[in-house]
């Protein structure tokens, strides 16, 4: 397809108007951008409908390249099919109107019947005229097009049988253009051998920009020919020249406003003849003056010729002939175009011809001809171009005697007996229609149409001498009033009122009149038939047919002046056949067909139809002559050239394994729709762990392992095609499960200063050898949620598998309620960890009030998950957490006792209100702890008997008397944790314990193992504190309200949720 693409200068405001369209128009051309069907094309107008019945073109051509919307309109068309049910399913990305009942079997039939107008709202320059109508198309288009070249689809990988079979290029927007040329002159054996042969060595001076740019683009034809020529392709995709060319200097300027194919040929030859002129210069090391005398351009010679221009006998020069541009004013066919052309046309009536200042001779011919038939004229009062669709008649064989300078004198004397021979032809034509178009009222009439209505009137009968003949151009006038008269004979004429004298006068003269009138006639039209083959065989003689062209191509174009499409008809001379090039698309055809598509002219009654009239807009000739030209030669690859194929075939097998696996994506995305429709969603999908298809991934349990588990899904991509998903899948959850299956005897070996439960909530569920069942589907759950790009088809793959797998696993209501727990768990055992590392950071910093309040958490968080004593696994090393929970206050014990000692009157009121409280958890925890309390109540009281009786012996009394009591009551702390990157920061914090602490695990041999319960944990229980936990997202802090249970021994992490929003801490009764 081609379209006017001259860019709106930016200095003018754009505006939205509504514009007439006829829906076949838009269809064809969105058809040919988008390769896509015409109903669903049709659809996609009917869904893109505003309440008033108006469209745009750019939301229709962004919406029929949504996956998503193509999918669901199809399946809503086949709903219609076989239902014919007028509901479909809404989709969030399309507008209301596209899942209306327009989309209905009637609604998409209604292109194939009668003329639909819409009104079209167009975005065009202010003050612009009718062509600005295909701009918004345009920009549509040019919007989309880097999204079709990304595009593969069946035909980027359909392979032809043999290097035989002719290879098409893919149109990749708008780009028919560069198809239609290319495939012309790649088909012409001569030239294809030039541009394979093409190679440059290092270029000893520095390029110009224009010869770099020429040798660029020429390197990349170059590519794209071995690929026409051995790709097991069917169709090439041309991306990379179309770039390459549209790079060059010559498309930058005015020069080149739209894609039009005569003026890319012209510059395509230009661009390889400068690379070949830059490579021949390079290697003769000359200068430009002497280049022209010695180094043969093989590309100006294979289309330049020569002709003598005389504009008087003493005065003539030569010109270089390369393409041919007939005017088609006044010109019926080829010999009349290039007469008028070159010499001016013999028949001196024609209202273009003018006084001949100037003639041109052929000299020297080109072995290639490039003749361009210039279809377009400008009205300078409409400021608009139109096309010329009227008829003009080409040949298979074209003999150019008749404008050779060696037959000059022959041609000049033909053409003075040509002169006379168009005023007798003249002369004649005038007098006929003399007769048939006889003039009367500012109208004209057949005379011997009149004689018969006179006479039939007169007498009620009819006179039927010969008609003349409908296919002499001069009498259509006659015809067509003959036929309107056909056409009202069944009304009866009643014959007039006269006497018998009138009435015989009538009979025996106006039939004599008529015979007269139509033999007259009759005999100048065979005089006028004469003339014309005297005409057509006035240059039919043997000395006039010695220099032969065969007609090689004629590229066709059907369209508007501004918009439309190329294709190429190519006759192969070792086939002996006609083949139409139509992009990709590359079907045997006949001349027939050639002559019929490219002849143009009116085919239809209908005016809408004739600007889409196909006609012949470039041909190609070659001389008879030079059978080099079409004679094709074994070409041995070069290295570089076999690498380009080699390159290609990998390609080609990646993008029949991208058509397999969107095939397979397409398939299970289908199995899973239907699921869901079919049953109800499992329980287990309900809990907020999964809740809703589409929910986002649970950052407690995915987050931590995304990088793991892409990476393994990574290194099984490869097998998807060779094994069956579901047992690869099945595969990789074995290989994940059994990689993250430490034995409890490894973990506790490596406590504290590993923790090997950190690295994978496998690797926790093992080690509290949890159930099988609960281990696969927790990594099922975790791939089916896996946050992936949707570049990335191969882990969307696995995906959807794991979603059906995870569909067909089922639970009891008792095994979900149990696999609930169990990731309860794992997040509170996390948020114990997470909650002890921010608690070690704040007592570094001597924070030690704060730090109290994370190690209180962590240890409730730890008692808690110790309770099930069937699953010791759960918890954290208790050892680790209660000491470092005593060392935090010892060292904010020692810090108060010694400001209590040196300031006279410092209050103990944070002892009382935070230390105390947080202490008292001690009496509930392990006998160390316990132990623990008694010497802090034994130091205090040593200091009472040494102070003195006054009021600050008072603040230490009051302070011993609550040290003393037994705790009551509940106390509520609130805090924020970060769970991100545990296993680091756990280990890096166990080091600088050890280095600052270095006897701190010496009697740990001495405590009991984190395989056993705890004495204390077993007899004393949880105490019951309510706690509320603020979990952070990397740098963000989001609250998030804990609430304690008492079911089932369930921990206030059990709903943690990062995602959740908390409720204000309550404050402490």
């Amino acid at each position: 397809m081609t379209v006017d693409t001259a860019a709106v200068p930016e200095n003018k405001k754009t505006n939205p108007s509504i514009t007439k369209r006829d829906r076949r128009d838009v269809i064809r051309q969105v058809r040919e951008i988008t390769g896509l069907d015409d109903n669903f094309i049709n659809q996609t107008i009917e869904a893109c409908k505003d309440s008033t019945g108006r469209y745009s073109l750019e939301q229709v051509i962004n919406l029929l390249f949504d996956d998503n919307l193509r999918n669901n309109l199809q399946q809503s068309t086949n709903n219609n099919n076989n239902n014919n049910n007028n509901q479909s399913h809404s989709n969030p990305n399309v507008p209301v109107q596209a899942t209306a009942a327009a989309l209905s079997p009637q609604t998409s039939d209604r292109n194939h019947g009668d003329t639909i107008t819409d009104d079209v709202i167009e975005i065009s320059p202010e003050n612009d005229n009718q062509q600005a109508i295909d701009d918004d198309l345009e920009r549509a288009l040019q919007l989309s097009r880097e999204t079709v070249e990304q595009i593969i689809d069946e035909s980027d990988i359909a392979e032809r049988k043999s290097f035989d079979e002719p290879a098409g290029l893919k149109n990749i927007g708008n780009t028919c253009w560069f198809s239609s040329i290319v495939q012309a002159l790649y088909t012409l054996p001569y030239f294809r051998q030039l541009i394979l042969n093409f190679t440059h060595s290092v270029i000893n001076r520095e390029l110009t920009e224009s010869e770099k740019q020429a040798i660029c683009f020429t390197e990349e034809l170059r590519n794209l020919f071995i690929l026409m020529l051995k790709s097991t392709r069917r169709s090439i995709n041309p991306d990379r020249a179309i770039k390459k060319f549209k790079n060059t200097r010559k498309l930058c300027g005015v020069d080149f406003s739209h894609e039009d194919c005569s003026e890319f040929a012209i510059h395509l030859i230009d661009l390889v003849e400068l690379a070949y002129e830059t490579v021949g210069k390079n290697l003769m090391n000359i200068d430009n003056t002497t280049l022209s005398t010695n180094f043969i351009n093989p590309i100006n010679t294979f289309v330049t010729g020569e002709v003598i221009v005389e504009r008087n006998e003493h005065n003539s020069i030569r010109e270089a002939l390369r393409q041919i541009n007939i005017q088609m004013i006044d010109s019926s066919n080829l010999y009349d175009g290039l007469e008028t052309l070159w010499l001016g046309s013999a028949d001196e009536s024609l209202s273009s011809q003018q006084a001949i200042v100037e003639q041109r001779w052929l000299t020297r011919l080109p072995p290639v001809l490039f003749i361009c038939l210039n279809r377009y004229r400008f009205s300078q009062t409409t400021k608009q171009a139109s096309k010329i669709i009227t008829p003009f008649e080409f040949y298979p064989e074209l003999y150019l005697d008749r404008y050779m300078l060696t037959n000059k004198n022959l041609i000049l004397n033909k053409r003075n007996i040509a002169r006379t021979l168009y005023a007798q032809l003249h002369e004649l034509e005038d007098t006929l229609n003399s007769y048939l178009k006889y003039p009367c009222n500012n109208e004209s009439f057949s005379l011997a149409n009149a004689i018969r209505v006179v006479y039939e009137y007169a007498t009620g009968c009819r006179l039927n001498p010969t008609l003349p003949k409908r296919n002499d151009s001069v009498s259509f006038d006659q015809t067509t009033t003959s036929n309107r008269s056909r056409q009202n004979s069944i009304i009866p004429i009643q014959r007039s009122h006269l006497s018998n004298e009138e009435l015989q006068f009538i009979q025996n003269t106006l039939p004599t009149w008529l015979t007269e009138i139509e033999a007259k006639c009759a005999n100048i039209r065979e005089e006028i038939r004469r003339l014309k083959n005297e005409l057509k065989q006035l240059y039919n003689e043997s000395q006039l047919k010695q220099v032969l062209y065969t007609l090689h191509a004629v590229c066709v174009h059907e369209g508007s002046a501004t918009l439309g499409h190329f294709w190429t008809y190519v006759y192969h001379i070792d086939r002996q056949k006609w083949y139409r090039y139509n992009d990709n698309e590359v079907t045997e055809s006949k001349w027939s067909d050639v002559f019929e598509d490219a002849i143009g002219g009116q085919r239809t009654c209908n005016d809408r139809e004739v600007p889409r009239v196909p006609s012949a807009y470039l041909l190609v000739y070659i001389n008879a002559e030079q059978k080099s030209l079409s004679n094709d030669v074994y070409y041995e690859l070069t290295p570089d050239l076999q690498r380009i194929l080699d390159d290609d075939l990998t390609l080609l097998q990646q993008q029949i394994e991208t058509i397999k696996l969107e095939q397979l994506y397409n398939d299970l995305k289908t199995i899973c729709e239907r699921v869901e429709k079919s049953q109800l969603i499992h329980k287990v999908l309900n809990l907020p762990f999964f809740s809703g298809p589409n929910a986002t991934f649970d950052s407690e349990i995915v987050r931590p392992v995304i990088d793991s588990t892409i990476r393994v899904l990574k290194t099984y991509e490869t097998k998807i095609l060779s094994i069956e998903l579901n047992h690869l899948l099945q595969e990789i959850i074995e290989k994940e499960i059994k990689t993250y299956s430490p034995t409890t005897n490894i973990i506790t070996s490596a406590l504290p200063y590993h923790d090997y439960r950190l690295q994978h909530v496998l690797a926790y569920l093992s080690a509290n050898r949890i159930d099988m069942i609960y281990r696969q589907r927790v990594i099922y759950d975790i791939i089916r949620l896996l946050p992936i790009s949707n570049d990335d088809i191969r882990l969307k793959l696995f995906k959807l598998q794991a979603t059906i797998i995870c569909n067909d696993m089922k639970m009891s209501n008792d095994e979900v309620q149990e696999y609930q727990k169990i990731l309860s768990d794992y997040k509170d055992f996390r948020s114990v960890i997470a909650a002890y590392l921010v608690g070690y950071q704040l007592m570094n910093d001597n924070k030690f009030d704060d730090a109290i309040t994370y190690f209180c958490v962590a240890c409730e968080y730890n008692l808690r998950l110790s309770k099930q004593c069937m699953l010791p696994m759960r918890a954290m090393d208790s050892y680790l957490l209660f000491k470092t929970r005593r060392l935090c206050f010892e060292k904010w014990n020692d810090v108060v006792l010694n400001r209590f000692k040196t300031i006279p009157d410092y209050r103990l009121d944070i002892m009382i209100h935070q230390f105390l409280p947080c202490l008292m958890q001690l009496k509930l925890s392990s006998e160390d702890d316990q132990a623990y309390i008694t010497e802090i109540q034994r130091i205090w009281c040593l200091l009472l008997d040494k102070l003195e009786p006054n009021e600050h012996s008072i603040v230490l009394e009051e302070f011993l008397q609550r040290l003393l009591e037994q705790p009551v009551g509940q106390h509520y702390h609130s805090v924020s944790i970060n769970k991100h990157q545990l296993i680091e920061r756990y280990e890096e914090t166990v080091r600088d314990l050890i280095h600052h602490n270095p006897s701190f695990f010496t009697h740990k041999n001495e405590q009991q193992s984190p395989v056993r319960s705890n004495r204390a944990t077993n007899v004393i229980g949880s105490v019951q504190i309510p706690i509320v936990i603020h979990h952070h997202q990397q740098q963000q802090q989001r609250p998030i309200q804990q609430y304690r249970s008492n079911q089932r021994g369930s921990s206030p992490m059990q709903q943690g949720d990062d995602e959740q929003d908390s409720l204000p801490p309550s404050s402490s009764s």
